[in-house]
């Protein structure tokens, strides 16, 4: 914004400085109401995950081969005292030649304590944990192939960041603030990223948005949420998108169907439950059959 007057500009510098911290205190409030909104206590859902290398044709992206499309059935479960820290698996169902495989992940409230990750390939009846190079290195590789990271599926902290709101507008007719989000140096040094600007649903507290920037600063990541709607209570994406700039490729997620606050037994929630073929249709049979 230009100055012409030097007086208001004086003026306008002095309120700047002084709406600094509130301003900044308001980003980490409402990112922490974005991370601890209401997402059930259970969820069972089944989704369907397709990705392509992407060109750009009449101002759209479509897919420029014939997509990999993945099916698979996803269970969660939070856990301890503020129901905070969370288990998860997810297993393939088709194509039938990855049937079995499959993604276990433990996330935990405690700050500067890393998500435990887990990938069990069916063909060669292994599990294989995923873990970083060593203290200060990010992990690497994608969650079944996808342009989705193993990065991208933990558990975020909001301590483990430094907030900004950049402005306020309308997206999608929705009111939004544009939110920066900078990684904290203990953060930073295990993290592909080196910042986030989310588009925050002002009245849902969903993030519809995000512009992610590699290491280098440059844009690598747009992540959109769209169809959002209200499943007993709880506001969910029926589709995501993540669009990887660099790679040329885009992974689309479509949830399928979903119920929340069923009874999930905490024996499923487990590497048995990736290893045994019997535990876990036995159990993933009865928890699927809500989602017919």
């Amino acid at each position: 914004m230009k100055h012409k007057i030097k007086i208001l500009s004086c003026i306008t510098s002095f309120m700047v400085l002084w709406t600094v911290p509130v301003y900044a205190q308001n980003a980490r409030d409402i990112m922490q109401k974005v991370l601890y909104r209401n997402d059930g206590t259970t969820e069972v859902s089944r989704q369907k995950l397709s990705t392509c290398r992407y060109v750009k044709k009449n101002k759209k992206l479509v897919c420029a081969e014939s997509p990999r499309v993945k099916i698979f059935d996803s269970v969660r479960k939070d856990y301890g005292s503020n129901q905070k820290d969370t288990k998860s698996i997810t297993i393939i169902r088709k194509p039938v030649s990855e049937k079995g495989i499959g993604f276990l992940q433990f996330d935990y409230e405690e700050q500067g304590r890393d998500s435990d990750q887990w990938m069990y390939l069916a063909a060669m009846r292994k599990t294989k944990r995923i873990v970083s190079g060593n203290s200060d290195e990010p992990k690497s590789g994608s969650f079944f192939g996808s342009e989705i990271s193993y990065e991208d599926l933990e558990a975020r902290h909001v301590e483990d960041y430094q907030y900004r709101i950049l402005k306020s507008v309308t997206y999608r007719k929705r009111p939004c603030w544009i939110i920066e989000s900078l990684p904290t140096p203990q953060r930073a040094r295990k993290s592909n990223y080196s910042k986030s600007i989310q588009w925050v649903d002002k009245e849902r507290d969903m993030i519809l948005k995000t512009l992610v920037y590699d290491r280098q600063g440059k844009p690598v990541k747009q992540i959109v949420l769209a169809q959002v709607e209200n499943v007993n209570d709880i506001w969910v994406a029926r589709k995501i998108h993540v669009t990887n700039v660099q790679t040329k490729r885009r992974t689309s997620m479509s949830l399928e169907s979903v119920m929340f606050n069923l009874e999930v037994p905490d024996s499923f929630l487990s590497q048995r439950a990736l290893t045994s073929d019997t535990f876990r249709e036995k159990h993933l049979s009865r928890l699927t059959k809500a989602l017919q």
